[in-house]
């Protein structure tokens, strides 16, 4: 794991502790023409919290976090016309007090 996504599982891990709920979505969508493009955050209840991300996170940072247990990956929707509407739904796997 390199420091930006020691950065990122920080991020999520604070957010998640501090609710109920132990779920995140990765979202993504093509914006448009350029300079437009795809666009893509992390949800949590509905609100984007990634902007608190490191810049130049992409989705396979959180593929890494996945691949050490941090994420446990629930569902994941591809749209079949448009392959940059995408949505995978995470759990974080943390400790509970």
């Amino acid at each position: 794991m390199d420091e930006r996504q020691k950065t990122i599982k920080s991020k999520i891990e604070a957010v998640v502790t501090a609710s109920e709920s132990d779920k995140i979505v990765y979202k993504s969508e093509w914006l448009g023409y350029l300079p437009f493009g795809v666009y893509h955050w992390v949800e949590h209840q509905g609100e984007d919290f990634s902007s608190e991300f490191p810049t130049g996170w992409t989705p396979e940072d959180l593929a890494s976090l996945e691949q050490t247990g941090f994420l446990e990956k629930l569902e994941a929707y591809e749209n079949p016309e448009d392959e940059f509407d995408l949505h995978i739904r995470y759990r974080v796997c943390v400790e509970r007090e």
